[in-house]
């Protein structure tokens, strides 16, 4: 049975994911010229044309690209300035502009609400999709990350650093210990040995569970320190499987790697893995 075809996005689906993507900083250009680009349309068409719909593309991705709050400030601005253009009025007739004072605070009262109502809504429909974002690239098990995840973010680092060291952690004898301790002391021993990584590592590393006993990291490093980033990392992560309740170890291997392909790395430190095997179970190597 063929798998479906995956579904096609809308320009606007592309937008909101590529956007999503970009440091804060970086769509602040952007939004400020859409922001001036209707201003300056409603400002030339007069009172006569009503662009209030324009006002809510700027102010959409603002909330959803810098948050809730600078969204908020944006809206409030845009209300005082349509209302500054056109006036207080429904904007349903030449005469908007002439209404009682009731109805004038009324009527910026009703904009601020719709204003605040849809900042709301881009506000969860954001956090909605983070949580999504996250839950496809994070292995739920161990809170590391994914393969594609992996990948993504070690081209990431690539891109600031000059050699990468690539690592792969093999827990030895895993299916004897799940056959008899059973797959939760198994599952168990698997974070233990993914929070012994994430705690030998830097924040910006990037670390992920790639199979079913394999762990995989990837970091910023030169020629010179990188063998003993590797044997502090194995002598962490030793360390912690040793004291878990059922003791297990693990055999590592890494490969200092100069290219962007995650895959070549990989397939070196894997190498480098299985020979630290077959020198005996808790062993590392590495490959320069």
């Amino acid at each position: 049975m063929s798998s479906p075809a995956p579904a096609l996005r809308s320009p606007l689906e592309r937008m909101l994911e590529w956007t999503a993507g970009l440091p804060a900083r970086q769509t602040v250009p952007g939004l400020a010229a859409a922001w001036a680009v209707v201003v300056l349309l409603d400002a030339a068409t007069g009172r006569l044309v009503s662009l209030n719909t324009l006002y809510l593309v700027p102010l959409c991705f603002t909330a959803w690209c810098l948050g809730g709050g600078w969204g908020l400030v944006s809206g409030v601005l845009a209300v005082a300035t349509t209302l500054a253009i056109n006036g207080f009025g429904d904007g349903l007739s030449a005469q908007a502009s002439h209404v009682p004072t009731g109805i004038a605070i009324w009527n910026a009262a009703m904009r601020i609400a719709g204003v605040g109502f849809l900042i709301l809504l881009v506000g969860a429909f954001r956090r909605t999709f983070d949580r999504a974002h996250d839950q496809a690239r994070i292995d739920p098990l161990t809170g590391l990350g994914n393969r594609r995840a992996f990948a993504i973010e070690s081209r990431q680092i690539a891109r600031q650093a000059r050699g990468l060291l690539y690592g792969l952690i093999d827990l030895d004898d895993f299916k004897r210990i799940n056959d008899v301790h059973g797959h939760a002391t198994g599952d168990e021993i698997l974070c233990v040995a993914a929070g012994a990584l994430r705690g030998a590592l830097r924040p910006g590393d990037a670390t992920a569970r790639i199979g079913g006993d394999e762990l995989a990291f990837c970091l910023a490093a030169d020629d010179g320190c990188a063998e003993a980033r590797v044997a502090d990392i194995h002598h962490r992560v030793t360390t912690a499987l040793a004291g878990a309740r059922v003791p297990a170890t693990c055999s590592l291997g890494a490969a200092l790697s100069h290219e962007p392909g995650v895959a070549f790395a990989l397939a070196a430190a894997d190498r480098a893995m299985y020979a630290a095997k077959r020198h005996g179970k808790g062993q590392w190597r590495f490959v320069a």
